[in-house]
């Protein structure tokens, strides 16, 4: 008897046990036990690793930078001004000449005939009207005695007043005739370099046709476009840089001329004019140029590296750092910007003095990408100091 007791107490305990078991694996949270049991989502989650730089506000150094060309300082499409068979092509490409020099002649015989003819022309009127005023005298003293009539003596100063007239026709076709004789030679209007002759011996022209043309290259003159805001920072007489990728980057100093004050209607920008010397003669009629403009602005921009900037649809962009849940993110920012440095560019609108913008790395990013900033290397070290405070 006591024996299945016994028996009967071990397997209540057992069943007691095996329940208290189960109760114990029943009871825990099962949702909670799986969040213990697998790694968190923001465990695997991509972050891209960049670098970042804070926008700041500083003078942007050198002042802006444009591109212009190069354009000779006079530059003259010369015609021919009277009709004639050239006889003689006293100039080439390439040669120098002083104003008043011989490019061209025209043959002119025929115009020193026409000379020789308005001449005699001059003399036969001179004549004339010498003898209409003798007469004339001789009336005015006749009418004085009453010995002619007033229609006489008015028909006599009518003589003197057409004479005149004939005296004042002959010289002007006189006159004419030695122009065209002068016209027969073509001459340099300037001191410079025949550029090209388009006509040669043998070939005959008329007034207005084009025979040579001729720069002037011992100054330059520079052309660019600005923004309406720089064209008003900008004044005549200041001094600017010019620098040409095709001399090797050599840079010359030049002197601002002119400022557009009509916005141009394909870009909207105001022209700009520089002169140059030329002494060297590097200089040639189109050649590019990029232009700082040292106008010595102390006022402070908003500045963002250029490298840091992306171009899409045709509008500038920036990635700016943002802090969203304990995370770090990259979100787009359209800029609108002005002038630049080169290493710099001016934020007009998109961007504010402490946002954090990313400059190495971007290119991989895209709006709401998780990223982590490279604070291995000063970043304001590798940036021009320009805008470091």
């Amino acid at each position: 008897m006591m024996t299945t007791t016994r028996r009967s107490l071990t397997t209540h305990l057992c069943t007691v046990g095996l329940i208290g078991a189960f109760a114990v694996l029943g009871c825990g949270d099962s949702k909670s036990t799986r969040v213990e049991a697998e790694p968190s989502a923001s465990a695997f989650e991509t972050r891209l690793r960049v670098k970042a730089e804070t926008v700041r506000r500083a003078p942007l150094a050198g002042g802006g930078s444009v591109t212009g060309t190069v354009h000779a300082f006079h530059r003259a499409r010369i015609t021919a001004e009277t009709k004639g068979r050239v006889v003689a092509r006293t100039a080439e490409p390439g040669t120098e000449l002083k104003a008043g020099q011989i490019l061209l002649e025209l043959e002119s015989s025929r115009l020193e005939l026409e000379v020789r003819r308005t001449e005699a022309s001059l003399r036969a009127a001179r004549t004339v009207l010498a003898h209409a005023k003798r007469e004339f005298e001789r009336g005015e003293r006749l009418a004085a005695e009453s010995a002619i009539s007033k229609q006489r003596s008015d028909d006599l100063r009518l003589a003197v007043d057409r004479a005149s007239d004939e005296l004042a026709l002959a010289l002007v076709a006189r006159d004419t005739a030695k122009r065209n004789l002068e016209d027969a030679r073509i001459e340099a209007p300037f001191d410079g370099t025949v550029d090209s002759v388009d006509v040669s011996v043998g070939d005959f022209v008329s007034p207005g046709t084009p025979v040579a043309t001729m720069v002037d290259l011992s100054r330059v003159r520079i052309f660019g476009g600005v923004t309406a805001r720089e064209a008003a920072r900008l004044r005549s007489g200041s001094m600017a840089r010019v620098s040409f990728a095709d001399l090797g980057g050599r840079s010359f100093d030049a002197t601002l001329q002119s400022v557009g004050r009509v916005a141009d209607s394909s870009d909207g920008t105001y022209e700009i004019e520089l002169w140059m010397d030329n002494a060297e003669t590097l200089m040639r009629d189109g050649l590019v140029a990029r232009i700082e403009l040292l106008h010595g602005d102390t006022e402070e921009f908003v500045l963002a590296p250029r490298e840091a900037l992306l171009r899409r649809d045709g509008r500038p962009e920036v990635f700016v750092v943002s802090d969203e849940d304990g995370r770090k993110v990259a979100r787009s920012r359209t800029l609108r910007t002005g002038r630049s440095d080169g290493k710099w560019i001016e934020v007009v609108e998109g961007l504010e003095s402490g946002d954090r913008i990313i400059y190495d790395g971007q290119f991989a990013l895209e709006d709401g990408s998780t990223i982590e900033i490279d604070e291995s290397v000063a970043a304001a070290a590798t940036l021009p100091s320009a805008a470091v405070e």
